[in-house]
């Protein structure tokens, strides 16, 4: 689903990172750059939260290259947040995504899409909601494997005084996903 290349700002952006990188450096992207960019949902972000940065050494460039406050920054106005701290299914990396191979040291990798919904759980605002019922309403999502991976590689490993929290807005979430649809319940 995703172009070759993504939009500008992005795609300028992440070339100048790319020359200011001296080795390959794999990015573990969620949130809403892989909505919009990889999975083609019409909405603006200034930001590429990046899951995990492989060799881990790299996270302090990255940042320092193209981080908040960083010159990259100032020039494109965008940025890349490294999140260090997040809910995501365990086997996620089974199912990554290589998107926009163009570079020879940035490497994006997009959670697949149910994977990239269980993240926004936890925060679930307007935003991400509305990021969730588009993948489920262009058929990137569905309800069984959404259960199934929550259930099966989320849930067991969610911590924090409300682990019903994001049991309740999953089913929160698969009624305004699926309306017609009873499908399997939590």
């Amino acid at each position: 689903m995703s172009a070759e290349r993504p939009v500008e700002p992005w795609f300028s952006f992440l070339t100048e990172l790319d020359a200011g990188l001296e080795e390959p450096v794999d990015l573990h992207c969620i949130g809403g750059f892989v909505v919009s960019q990889t999975y083609g949902f019409a909405r603006e972000t200034r930001d590429l939260d990046v899951l995990t940065v492989a060799p881990r050494d790299a996270a302090n460039r990255l940042l320092a290259l193209a981080g908040r406050g960083s010159p990259l920054q100032k020039k494109y106005l965008v940025y890349l947040d490294y999140v260090g701290v997040a809910n995501y299914p365990a086997d996620y990396e089974d199912r990554l995504t290589r998107t926009f191979p163009v570079w020879s040291n940035v490497r994006i990798w997009a959670l697949e899409p149910h994977d990239l919904a269980l993240t926004k759980l936890e925060r679930s605002n307007d935003r991400d909601v509305q990021d969730v019922v588009y993948l489920a309403r262009t058929g990137l999502i569905n309800r069984e494997t959404l259960v199934s991976r929550f259930e099966n590689e989320l849930e067991p490993y969610i911590t924090g005084p409300t682990p019903t929290w994001h049991r309740t807005t999953l089913s929160l979430w698969l009624e305004q996903c699926w309306p017609d649809d009873p499908g399997p319940g939590l």
